[in-house]
């Protein structure tokens, strides 16, 4: 369940419930995402189809997951970050072992010179315990924007 959402810019940030499982949490932001006319209505089953063929779950200091869809999926270039309440079990890239996620970085863009110059900064910032801990922050939603609003 969502508890709160901000905005700014082009950039997302919802505190959720968690706890459920991926597929679950993955359809309530894909629905935000539809409702907010950032992505088709098909969104929800290519986002699930691609996750359940490429797992997205990283491990850092947190545990990370980054689904995204094909970019004929977008409308508005964008991220929408959850931040959980209580972790959420994905399954790891690569690997394909469950883990505990506790930070979700859905992705939304439609170009694919965005996706890569994103993916960059993304595997920068998840790298960065401090800057992870800030999402938590009343700074977070600025942060995350300061590093990927340029590319959006």
């Amino acid at each position: 369940m969502i508890i709160d959402s901000c905005k700014y810019e082009n950039v997302y940030l919802l505190r959720i419930d968690g706890g459920n499982d991926s597929s679950e949490l993955l359809r309530e932001m894909s629905q935000y995402a539809i409702d907010n006319d950032l992505a088709t209505e098909n969104y929800l089953d290519a986002l699930l189809e691609r996750e359940q063929q490429y797992p997205t779950g990283i491990q850092a200091s947190l545990g990370i997951a980054i689904p995204h869809a094909y970019q004929c999926y977008t409308i508005e270039n964008t991220i929408v970050v959850a931040l959980l309440n209580k972790p959420v079990i994905f399954k790891s890239m690569g690997y394909g072992k469950e883990m505990e996620v506790e930070v979700v970085f859905m992705l939304l863009l439609n170009k694919e010179d965005k996706q890569v110059k994103v993916l960059s900064e993304l595997v920068n910032f998840i790298q960065n315990e401090s800057k992870l801990k800030e999402l938590f922050t009343e700074n977070g939603l600025y942060s995350i924007y300061e590093t990927f609003g340029k590319y959006l």
